[in-house]
């Protein structure tokens, strides 16, 4: 049982991956490719790392992943924050370039 909810959720979570991973092609600015990337850290790679955290047969594995996974639910939204904001204070135009 744990088997089939621990490769759903990783399914889940490459999913989150592949559309961010999209997303980082097809959006056509500087802002928009942050929210993609956005996407695959907080969401995707969370959630797949819990996902293997059910996976696991070793205990101690498991709380590993699960901590990797709520220290980058933490930190990510964080540091993708920051990203953008230097980038309005260094008045970054859509194209990526600074003004």
């Amino acid at each position: 049982m744990l088997l089939i909810i621990g490769w759903t959720i990783v399914i889940i979570g490459m999913f989150f991956v592949l559309s961010g991973s999209v997303a980082l092609l097809r959006f056509p600015d500087f802002y928009t490719k942050i929210h993609g990337a956005s996407v695959i850290e907080s969401c995707g790679a969370p959630i797949v790392l819990i996902g293997l955290a059910f996976l696991q047969s070793n205990i101690a594995s498991s709380f590993k992943l699960i901590i990797m996974a709520l220290i980058m639910l933490i930190l990510c939204p964080a540091s993708t924050f920051a990203i953008a904001r230097a980038s309005t204070l260094y008045k970054i135009d859509k194209d990526g370039r600074i003004k």
